[in-house]
C-alpha cells in the first residue's frame, strides 16, 4: 500500500436498483449493508489490502464486527450515489472506518461507521498477532457519527420464528455472509414495520457469533421507543449470533 495514498480522494458510484428495494420502494436493511460492504471492498482492493490479497499474504481476512448508518433522508430506488470511505481509528484488534453517502447533487444524505477486525482464515479466530495487525493501522480521519462497538441496552425479547442455515447462505469464508443477517431481520418484521422502512433514520447491527451450515437459530424481537430490535439466538446453545436495531 502506498503511504501517500489519500483515501478521501477516491469515490465510488452506486446505483440503487430494484433488487435493493421492497415493493413499496424502500431499501431492505440488507441493501444498506451491501452498499457499505461492497464499496469498502472495492476501496480496500484499490489500497491492495483486500481480503483475497491479505489472506494469501498473511493468512487473515477482514471480518465485520458492527456497522452503524445514520440517514439524513431516505434513500430511494434509482438514486445515484457517490460513496467515500476512510480509516478513522484503531484500538487493536479493532479498526474503525467511516462511510459518507452523497446524492447526485453532491449532498450528504447518509453517514456510517464500521468496526472490523482480522480473522485467521485457518482457525476462524480473531487475529491477535500485533505485528500483523499493526500493518493495517492507517492514518486516522474524521468521525462522522457516534457509533458503539457493542449493544448495551436492556430490552424484553419475544421469539418470532426459528430458522435453519441453508447451504446457499454460506460464503467463501465458510460462514453466513453478513448481508444475510439483514434478510433475516426483514423477514422477522411485521407488515407495518416493513412499510415504515422508507422512514428509517438509523440502522445498527452487531455480530457476535458466526452462523454455520446446518445450525438452527431463533429470531427474537423487542421494541424500545422509536426502535425495533431483532436478534438471532443460536439453538439449542442460546448464544446470541447477531443483533440489529432499526430506528424510525
Amino acid at each position: 500500500m502506498n503511504p501517500e495514498w489519500n483515501e478521501k480522494e477516491h469515490a465510488y458510484p452506486v446505483y440503487v436498483d430494484v433488487s435493493m428495494c421492497n415493493a413499496a420502494g424502500a431499501l431492505y436493511p440488507a441493501a444498506y449493508q451491501r452498499i457499505a460492504v461492497e464499496t469498502i471492498g472495492r476501496h480496500l482492493e484499490n489500497m491492495k489490502i483486500d481480503t483475497p490479497r491479505i489472506a494469501e499474504q498473511y493468512g487473515v481476512a477482514w471480518v465485520l464486527l458492527s456497522m452503524s448508518i445514520k440517514l439524513m433522508r431516505p434513500l430511494h430506488i434509482q438514486d445515484r450515489l457517490t460513496i467515500r470511505t476512510w480509516h478513522t481509528s484503531c484500538a487493536l484488534p479493532t479498526f474503525r472506518r467511516e462511510i459518507a453517502f452523497y446524492d447526485a447533487a453532491d449532498t450528504l444524505v447518509a453517514v456510517g461507521a464500521t468496526f472490523s477486525s482480522l480473522l485467521e482464515v485457518k482457525t476462524h479466530r480473531l487475529c491477535m498477532n500485533r505485528a500483523v495487525l499493526a500493518r493495517f493501522d492507517l492514518p486516522g480521519g474524521e468521525e462522522l457519527l457516534r457509533a458503539e462497538k457493542r449493544f448495551s441496552e436492556h430490552a424484553a425479547f419475544t421469539e418470532v420464528e426459528r430458522r435453519a442455515v441453508r447451504p446457499s447462505w454460506i460464503d467463501g469464508l465458510g460462514h453466513v455472509n453478513n448481508e444475510r443477517y439483514g434478510e433475516f431481520v426483514y423477514d422477522a418484521l411485521n407488515a407495518e414495520e416493513r412499510s415504515r422502512l422508507s422512514a428509517l433514520k438509523r440502522l445498527d447491527i452487531w455480530f457476535k457469533t458466526e452462523l454455520t451450515e446446518g445450525e438452527s437459530f431463533a429470531m427474537e424481537r423487542a421494541e424500545t421507543g422509536e426502535a425495533v430490535i431483532l436478534r438471532g439466538i443460536i439453538q439449542p446453545a442460546g448464544r446470541e449470533s447477531f443483533l440489529m436495531k432499526l430506528t424510525f
